[in-house]
């Protein structure tokens, strides 16, 4: 019998950013604003792009005016009042903060409201004015993706919905070249998880009464995390320990198609744990996300070892030893998790919530809020309880 990889019942629905990829796509800049018919744009950037010299860089693309405002490290739903929203367009240039800001702002503008409004799924009105986005990390995957990321009474809260989808993206991985290491590990390690958290994602496979925002995991969303994974995986350590230039394409690329895959599959409990921590500590995302993926893998290691198992073997660890690869799943499972925390230390991320500046006297906020996820935690593989999250934030302190 014929071993199908679309299993009868398979459903999905799978929209995706329009985007162009490639050293000196920046120059397209004004063709695309042409295109969408943008005379008046708003870019959303952050001082550190500027201080950097990217800004200049876009500038000089440039055959119109432009207004520019500056974006915070962590966005919050406050922090719209000062964007104008009479701009017939935006764009942002910069990490996820920036793509994050700009895809709010761009709805604001079109259809009014509060930021805090739009927290949820579901929640835009309708098309949102145009939006591009210009990543110059490669990592939060944003531009690929139809969410946005905001703080709103210290807990940091997801607005998700199709229209805050960017109308194209160009994803140009000169910009990233000059990124600093520690930039490159964190924002490069949310890449990898990215990629990591939509293969395992629980299966999507009956057609919802309408469409839903995360899907759960298909044939579609775990193609582009393959890829995504392996380019990730591959070429992180070189891109943090040298800048190589092929490294930080491959880096690039493959952050780009994380995004999109887990735009159509969800994450799970890693980014959940992560966003509740960073919404305590204000620490960066890649490093809550480091902190959190071991106990997250291990708590959903017993609905996914085979899968463990196949990732495993993707990434040779087991060969590297001169074992066979594969023949043991429980053991190969295991190479999975201990090359995640490889990989995590190889690149100078941390690898425990104490190293993030939390202690075990914060459990019960950080299994509260975290259970605030729900967006996240619905497309985990396997359930979440409150007795088991609260078990697995207790080992993450160990």
């Amino acid at each position: 019998m014929h071993r199908s990889d679309v299993p009868d019942g398979t459903a999905l629905d799978a929209h995706m950013v329009r985007f162009r990829f490639g050293d000196g796509v920046l120059a397209d800049l004004p063709d695309v604003l042409d295109e969408f018919g943008v005379e008046r744009p708003v870019v959303i950037t952050d001082e550190g792009i500027e201080a950097a010299g990217i800004l200049d860089r876009v500038l000089d693309e440039l055959d119109r005016p432009v207004e520019i405002h500056y974006a915070t490290t962590e966005p919050s739903t406050a922090d719209f009042e000062d964007i104008p929203a009479d701009a017939d367009g935006f764009f942002a240039v910069g990490g996820g903060s920036c793509i994050d800001t700009a895809k709010l702002a761009a709805a604001l503008a079109a259809h009014g409201g509060s930021a805090r409004e739009y927290l949820g799924v579901d929640r835009v009105p309708g098309p949102i004015t145009p939006l591009l986005a210009v990543p110059t990390t490669s990592g939060t995957g944003s531009q690929a993706t139809q969410t946005a990321v905001l703080t709103h009474e210290g807990v940091k809260r997801g607005a998700s919905d199709e229209s805050l989808r960017p109308d194209i993206a160009l994803v140009d991985p000169t910009l990233t070249f000059d990124l600093p290491p520690e930039q490159t590990a964190r924002s490069g390690f949310d890449a990898f998880v990215h990629a990591l958290e939509s293969l395992l994602a629980r299966d999507y496979r009956t057609v919802p009464e309408r469409p839903i925002t995360y899907q759960g995991a298909n044939p579609i969303s775990r193609s582009l995390a393959k890829r995504a994974l392996a380019l990730v995986h591959g070429s992180l350590e070189a891109a943090v320990a040298s800048g190589d230039p092929a490294a930080r394409r491959e880096l690039s690329l493959g952050s780009h198609l994380a995004g999109a895959a887990f735009s159509l599959s969800g994450l799970g409990a890693v980014h959940a744990l992560a966003s509740t921590l960073g919404g305590l500590t204000d620490r960066p995302h890649g490093a809550c996300l480091a902190a959190s993926v071991g106990v997250g893998l291990a708590y959903n290691r017993p609905d996914r070892e085979a899968e463990y198992a196949e990732i495993a073997r993707s990434f040779g660890v087991n060969e590297q030893d001169g074992r066979d690869n594969g023949s043991d799943p429980a053991t190969s499972a295991e190479d999975l998790l201990a090359e995640c925390d490889r990989l995590r230390s190889a690149i100078g991320l941390p690898g425990s919530f104490t190293a993030v500046g939390l202690d075990r006297s914060g459990t019960d906020e950080i299994v509260a809020n975290t259970l605030l996820q729900e967006r996240r935690l619905a497309t985990n593989p396997r359930t979440v309880s409150e007795a088991d999250l609260r078990e697995t934030v207790l080992a993450a302190f160990e």
